[in-house]
């Protein structure tokens, strides 16, 4: 296979990204600020089953960009895998719960925080517009987050593909 024909492949341009609001769709049945959009680039993330078509097949990570509105938020989960967030517009306040201890951080523009493996995080938008997030966790077909919350679990245990 010639270079070229390899390179095909792993072009995700943002023109032929979906932005797709359903992708959260049992969280938001829990709480609708809990809305926000995707955009998968590498991989299918954590989010849904790893069959996604339309985004460049994931070797080593995965990489997809979130819009969150203001007010809204990211409920606290966490991964098997490092969870990296750079925020690519707008600001978020990102706490990172370990035991007994919680970090909270403002992050803004091409600002940058990695979550470890099994750390629990959750991210609110508490700016005036919305917040691009992009998001890469570091396995290329990661395991769904595990919430905290119960029925988030029991929600996405309902919708569950492999």
């Amino acid at each position: 296979m010639s270079l070229a024909d390899e390179m095909k492949d792993r072009v995700a341009k943002y023109a032929d990204r979906r932005e797709d609001w359903t992708v959260f769709g049992f969280e938001t049945q829990l709480d609708e600020k809990y809305g926000r959009s995707q955009r998968r680039y590498i991989g299918a993330s954590g989010s849904v089953d790893h069959e996604e078509t339309n985004a460049v097949k994931p070797a080593a990570f995965t990489m997809s960009v979130q819009t969150m509105p203001p007010g809204n938020r990211i409920p606290v989960h966490c991964h098997e895998t490092e969870e990296t967030f750079f925020i690519l517009d707008g600001e978020c306040i990102v706490n990172v719960f370990r035991d007994d201890e919680t970090v909270t951080l403002k992050l803004g523009r091409w600002d940058l925080v990695s979550v470890p493996p099994h750390v629990y995080h959750d991210i609110h938008n508490e700016g005036a517009v919305d917040c691009a997030v992009q998001t890469l966790l570091s396995k290329p077909k990661p395991d769904r987050p595990n919430y905290q919350d119960q029925r988030l679990l029991d929600l996405q245990a309902e919708t569950h593909t492999d």
